[in-house]
């Protein structure tokens, strides 16, 4: 009897070995990697259902193990892998069951040759479309119902999903062409399957498309088209948060990869200063940076190395999959100041040149320079911030809450940002309540902000709709349907015959706008003077080789008279033409001793040219 157990068991064993507990690999993130690539090495998080007491092992040939355990919840794996060729490496996971049998399972890790594309330049002479996806344009109805999906299409809900994608976006390319848009930034596309996310900034896996906006094919044509036509994309990128119904958020890899737990946290408070506070202690920094965003966003650790170098790794193969030149990193301030930085210099390590724009919600200059600061210790590896509190200037300005005196003395100390020309400027943006409102949608006031708002230092944003003028308070209203985007629109604002007189006259202003700085690039990159005379007036000046830009606002009640070659006498000589405001240039003459008179309140942009050899 003996005999017969140790004869039958191994048999025994290899059959439970190999059929009834077999690992079972459901995710990698990331799903593959290139060689040739300056990160040759790459971490790869891998989801299963039990990885306890598994090894891993590559066959070495395409890739090698640097590093490969569980994590402590055993339904995460991590592997740090060597990249050395393109191919196909295998991984093998074993497990002993005894001194005869084993079990295993495998999984392919694709290695690509990288294609050597890198992202373009984005500057000043740059113009920012930034666009909500879903209130856009609706190319693909057949989209509008995911079955299961949680956050469905729902026309008449306030904070429903409309139905706009990736196709409708891509629709409309030539709209965007020919307004003169050279950088496309839209709200985020990963999957967001997570109730009124249609925003797109509560992912729910962020390796996938969300399927109501497309899928990677479609992604990729419109990065392809977007650039064939001179607009480059740049990535809305979250490395604070995730949904809590994200698995990492659910059932994270260690308890140090989410601040707090989905059953039990803190929200975010949202005190800046206790993030730039020199004398307060790093508790109050951490409490703000660790707090769940929005009161129910899974905050991810920033000030853990893993969770770093996994978001490092997202941007990375999302900039390398789809050839995209830059990412918009959301709620700069409320991820760990230390860890957004080396994830910034993570990315950097491959794409030195990338465009990073850290959204900075901060309305007041001194807080804001905190992160756009010329200080050494305080270089966080971004490019641009959006620049709130420039915007909130040029809002108060031309809306009569302030007078021009405290304007030019604001924007004088541009001194403590670091590069002042590269912040981005805007009116409004998806998270503000539109500015046309504001203004009682007066045309005059509002062409005033954006003569200043492009006239003066930093990359313009316009929020989708601003160039026809399309008003809303604060969310949802400020994410109405672009007119003319959906089936059941009546009129179109895309096309000339059915936008009315209104969008018309703004269309063709912004259009203007934005082509003047295609025209002129070196402009925009060239330094800004300004100056205020006397009590009322205020002009401020670039010029390249060949061109000068001029802009002069009058915050006087009364018209007033400028010889504009008394202020830049290099203006001699050249040919002017007046930029804006174009809907009231018959008002605006220029003599020819230069000579203008300026309406009241009213801002004035003035291109002179000539003396090209």
């Amino acid at each position: 009897m003996k005999w017969i157990f140790y004869k039958i068991f191994p048999l025994i064993l290899f059959f439970s070995a190999e059929s009834l507990f077999s690992l079972t690999i459901t995710k990698t993130e990331p799903p593959n990697w290139w060689s040739g690539m300056e990160t040759d090495t790459v971490t790869l998080l891998i989801y299963g259902d039990d990885f306890t007491g598994f090894s891993a092992q590559t066959s070495g040939e395409f890739a090698k193990i640097l590093e490969a355990h569980p994590y402590p919840n055993p339904a995460y794996y991590r592997v740090k892998l060597k990249i050395l060729k393109s191919g196909t490496e295998t991984i093998t996971f074993k497990k002993k069951k005894g001194l005869f049998s084993h079990e295993s399972a495998t999984m392919e890790f694709p290695i690509a040759e990288r294609t050597g594309k890198l992202p373009a330049d984005i500057n000043a002479r740059d113009v920012i479309y930034l666009l909500m996806p879903d209130r856009f344009s609706d190319g693909d109805t057949d989209r509008n119902f995911i079955p299961g999906h949680k956050d469905p299409v729902r026309p008449e809900h306030p904070w429903g999903r409309r139905g706009g994608d990736l196709q409708g976006v891509i629709n409309q390319l030539d709209y965007l062409g020919d307004l003169g848009i050279t950088v496309l930034w839209m709200t985020p596309v990963f999957e967001n399957n997570y109730i009124n996310c249609y925003h797109g900034y509560t992912p729910t896996d962020l390796y996938a498309i969300e399927p109501h906006l497309g899928d990677f094919q479609t992604y990729r044509e419109l990065v392809d088209k977007s650039q064939s036509l001179g607009i480059k994309v740049i990535m809305d990128h979250i490395i604070n948060h995730i949904s809590p119904s994200h698995p990492l958020a659910q059932n994270p890899p260690s308890s140090e990869w989410i601040n707090y737990s989905v059953e039990d946290f803190e929200p975010c408070n949202y005190r800046i200063f206790d993030v730039i506070n020199t004398w307060g202690p790093d508790s109050l920094r951490e409490i703000v940076q660790s707090g769940w965003f929005a009161g129910y966003l899974a905050d991810m650790n920033l000030r853990h190395d893993a969770v770093v170098d996994y978001w490092i790794t997202h941007a990375i193969w999302w900039i390398e999959t789809f050839g995209l030149d830059g990412i918009r990193q959301d709620t700069w301030p409320y991820s760990d100041t230390a860890g957004s930085a080396t994830w910034a210099r993570g990315v950097r390590k491959e794409y030195p040149g990338l465009f990073i724009l850290g959204e900075t919600m901060v309305f007041e200059k001194t807080p804001l320079s905190f992160f756009f600061s010329n200080r050494p210790d305080l270089q966080n590896g971004l490019s641009s911030i959006t620049d709130f509190a420039h915007s909130s200037q040029i809002h108060q300005l031309t809306t009569g809450k302030t007078g021009i005196k405290t304007f030019y003395e604001n924007l004088s100390l541009d001194f403590m940002y670091r590069n002042p020309s590269m912040m981005t400027v805007f009116m409004d943006n998806h998270d503000m309540g539109r500015f046309f409102t504001d203004t009682g949608e007066d045309i005059r006031v509002y062409v005033n902000a954006f003569t200043l708002l492009y006239g003066l230092r930093g990359i313009p944003q316009i929020y989708y709709g601003d160039e026809i003028g399309m008003t809303g308070g604060h969310d949802p209203e400020n994410r109405k349907k672009f007119p003319g985007g959906f089936p059941d629109d009546a009129t179109s604002a895309f096309t000339q015959d059915e936008r009315n007189e209104v969008e018309n006259l703004l269309y063709h202003q912004f259009r203007r706008w934005n082509r003047l700085r295609q025209e002129h690039p070196g402009l925009f990159t060239a330094p800004m003077k300004h100056i205020l005379i006397g009590d009322s007036l205020y002009a401020a000046w670039r010029c390249d080789d060949y061109s000068i830009l001029i802009l002069i606002y009058n915050d006087d009640f009364e018209p007033a008279s400028v010889t504009m070659n008394s202020l830049v006498p290099e203006i001699n000589g050249k040919d002017a033409e007046l930029i804006s405001p174009l809907y009231n240039a018959e008002k605006i003459p220029l003599d020819t001793q230069y000579k203008t008179a300026i309406p009241a309140k009213t801002a004035v942009m003035w291109l002179f040219t000539g003396g090209r050899p």
